[in-house]
């Protein structure tokens, strides 16, 4: 058996990533999902030490940036929305809820993923 540190980036990346939708699948049916478009692990690596994450569907788009002090978000369309932040330190898997105030739309998820 392989162990997960000794696969590929991107072996591990979709591997958590099924594992993830198949989490999603079974709890908060309520929800949509947005998919990440763009990761620059894969999309743009070695650029430099920042994590640059896209994800995207249902009329969102919600842009993260991972540096070694913070976390920051970006959503479109701007306007009021609350960010909840789920994850699990065991696997390092984490997952982005938004919600509008007032139910002005459905709430999305973000795909799980590795930060």
């Amino acid at each position: 058996m392989t162990l997960p540190e000794e696969r590929p980036a991107g072996e591990q990346i979709a591997l958590f990533r099924s594992a993830g939708y198949a989490a999603f699948g079974r709890h908060e049916r309520d929800l949509d999902v947005l998919d990440l478009i763009f990761d620059s692990i894969i999309d743009n690596p070695g650029v430099d030490d920042v994590r640059r994450l896209r994800f995207a569907g249902h009329g969102v788009t919600l842009d993260v940036t991972r540096t070694a002090l913070d976390v920051e978000l970006w959503v479109f369309p701007a306007g009021p929305v609350v960010i909840e932040s789920r994850g699990d330190e065991l696997s390092g898997l984490v997952s982005f809820l938004l919600r509008w105030p007032g139910g002005a739309q459905r709430p999305v998820r973000t795909a799980w993923v590795m930060l």
